[in-house]
């Protein structure tokens, strides 16, 4: 089988502090010693400024300087006040922060480690085998999923809408047949001619999850929830769009807009009142691995959730690179 990751010393492409703290979660967690110290971290960042710089042609030969190496420390001083914000926001957090080092207590048989794990991996994507990928977004898709469901009453129908989606419930056929099957569940228009759609079009229409309130009738005008899945860092900031009206709008018209989530493996907490990269969050619900987290807490849904093979072989094969 193909190993589910591919370089873990491939640092994060963007300086966002959520990203670099991920970033070390994830090495201490596949280490075969069960942590990851500053030294580490100094010599991955030095590391790649010293690729980036030996593929530029252009650029004029650097030395190293004082600006570099305090650029370099305030790399682990941002990664360390994420860390240690996680330790206190986190019930069990699978990891102890000392003053320079981040020590795994990871114990594959608790459902919490497990559901982090699983959060980490999908927020590290760029680091996933490119065959295995969606195998990590479809378990993203099901954790979304069993969120939505948990955060709403029983009255509430909620059915997974992605392409090749596996989970229970699920529609099915191309995307004009799955539109149609949506449009009657929701007592929906669809505003485009069948001609307008290609047949062999499988996709979603950037519908994830959808989910209504059964009022007991057909007359529509009821709740609707439109709900999209991102695991990319920066490609949330724009799907968030892809569930709200002026999208789904395009294709299929309720009577009551419906409300747009958007579902994230990544921590955007900068504290309780703020998010990272809080100009970016557009009118949507967004939730992030920290309301993820709290609503499973809430509901003590943990054991309700699958254990997915693939957080294993994160572990093993991390273990097998770092050697």
């Amino acid at each position: 089988m193909t190993l589910l990751l591919a370089d873990l010393g491939k640092v994060p492409r963007h300086p966002y502090p959520f990203l670099w703290a991920d970033f070390a979660e994830l090495l201490c967690l596949c280490n075969s010693n069960g942590y990851v110290s500053k030294g580490n971290i100094d010599a991955y960042t030095q590391e790649a400024d010293d690729v980036q710089i030996d593929s530029d042609e252009d650029a004029p030969e650097q030395e190293e300087t004082a600006e570099t190496d305090d650029r370099i420390s305030r790399r682990w001083t941002d990664i360390q006040a994420r860390l240690s914000a996680r330790s206190q926001q986190y019930f069990d957090w699978p990891f102890l922060l000392e003053k320079n080092v981040l020590r795994s207590r990871y114990d594959p048989t608790n459902e919490r480690h497990r559901l982090y794990a699983a959060l980490l991996v999908a927020s590290s994507l760029r680091l996933c085998n490119r065959k295995r990928m969606q195998e990590v977004t479809a378990a993203f898709e099901e954790i979304s999923y069993h969120w939505l469901r948990n955060s709403l009453n029983p009255m509430w129908e909620v059915r997974p809408f992605a392409a090749h989606q596996a989970l229970p419930g699920a529609y099915d056929g191309n995307l004009l047949q799955k539109l149609k099957a949506l449009a009657i569940d929701i007592k929906a228009k669809l505003i485009k001619s069948d001609d307008e759609y290609d047949p062999t079009n499988s996709g979603d229409a950037g519908l994830d999850l959808v989910a209504w309130l059964k009022m007991g009738d057909q007359r529509g005008n009821i709740p609707v929830i439109f709900g999209q899945c991102a695991c990319s860092p920066t490609d949330w900031e724009s799907k968030q769009l892809d569930v709200t009206p002026a999208a789904t709008e395009a294709h299929i018209h309720p009577q009551h807009p419906g409300a747009a989530y958007c579902f994230v493996p990544h921590d955007l907490s900068a504290n309780d009142s703020r998010w990272e990269r809080s100009t970016h969050v557009k009118r949507t619900v967004l939730v992030d691995r920290l309301r993820l987290f709290r609503l499973f807490e809430s509901s003590d849904a943990f054991s309700k959730l699958p254990t997915w093979p693939f957080v294993d072989d994160a572990i093993a094969t991390g273990a097998l690179l770092a050697t």
